[in-house]
């Protein structure tokens, strides 16, 4: 008995290592992939939750039409320098960092009384795929806070003000705001991010085990379950999406940076009240169900195939 379980821990050990290697590979090569191909729809959300507060909202078309004929097409790309790095870093550690909370999980399932209940080792519970997302998640997101708020400071260039290079911008707030100007809307950051990944790994894990059993191609299930569980997890976020915007263009009057609540009262005090809090919202949901779908995809498509090639190498 002790030789088996000593076997199991070696094989568990390896497989963690090798999967958190390729998870993290995986994750990296998806976001960097994916990232340019929507950032206008990430432009777009930025200008109008930016226009919102100006009570200048022009709906997504008319958002797009208004920075085309003012910058330029290629100002719908602004920002994809960060959003590239952000994403090629951030989704590296948050798989890297689900795919180690999977393996223990799973192992701890294999050591427990409860496989001889009938329970699958393999699968995790509901709370389980949401606690994991969610963790995963959060420390993706508060280690690339610095790049989301170049990236949501570059994306509102244009506009009557003048174009910056993430260099030159970063330098920008490193100036302006020391340090602490890296990690402006962090709170909410974490507040979208976090229960996105959460909701969105439930939805996500929940949906393929259900489509699995009605056959398919496995592309088809991990883009059916990932497009399905963006759009859910997307809707169920959208306030603190608003929130994380206003704090991190600094939009409380003359450049002035506000706190969580002061964010709340300038947002929802606004001629369009509550209902500021969902401005963005299609442009958003549809670069979210894009990205994550694809990114998740291609992902499931990588993971395993360069898990395989490294342990083949050993």
């Amino acid at each position: 008995m002790g030789k088996e379980s000593a076997k199991k821990g070696q094989t568990y050990t390896g497989y963690a290592a090798e999967g958190f290697i390729s998870a993290a590979l995986s994750g990296s090569l998806s976001g960097a992939a994916i990232s340019a191909c929507v950032q206008p729809l990430d432009v777009i959300r930025t200008r109008m939750q930016a226009d919102a507060t100006k009570n200048a909202l022009s709906g997504a078309m008319g958002t797009f039409r208004k920075i085309v004929a003012q910058d330029g097409v290629r100002s719908l790309w602004n920002g994809t320098g960060p959003t590239i790095i952000r994403l090629s870093m951030g989704l590296g550690l948050q798989m890297s960092v689900l795919e180690g909370l999977k393996e223990a999980l799973r192992w701890q399932h294999l050591r427990s009384a409860d496989q001889e209940k009938g329970r699958h080792p393999e699968r995790l519970t509901k709370l389980e795929a949401f606690l994991s997302g969610g963790l995963a998640r959060t420390v993706a997101a508060a280690a690339t806070c610095p790049f989301t708020v170049v990236k949501t400071r570059m994306e509102f260039t244009g506009s009557g003000q003048p174009v910056q290079g993430m260099v030159s911008m970063m330098v920008g707030i490193a100036k302006r705001d020391g340090a602490v100007g890296f990690f402006r809307g962090l709170g909410p950051t974490i507040v979208t991010n976090a229960p996105y990944s959460a909701f969105y790994y439930l939805f996500y894990t929940s949906l393929k085990e259900r489509l699995q059993q009605h056959g398919g191609s496995q592309t088809t299930v991990n883009f059916s379950s990932g497009t399905i569980a963006a759009i859910a997890a997307t809707l169920l976020t959208q306030p603190t999406d608003m929130l994380r915007t206003h704090m991190q263009l600094q939009l409380g009057g003359k450049g002035t940076a506000l706190g969580l609540q002061d964010t709340w009262r300038a947002v929802v005090g606004g001629r369009m009240g509550h209902r500021a809090l969902l401005v963005g919202v299609l442009p958003r949901a549809l670069k979210r169900t894009l990205q994550t779908a694809l990114v998740w995809t291609l992902y499931e498509e990588l993971q395993p195939r360069l898990k395989q090639a490294f342990m083949k190498a050993e």
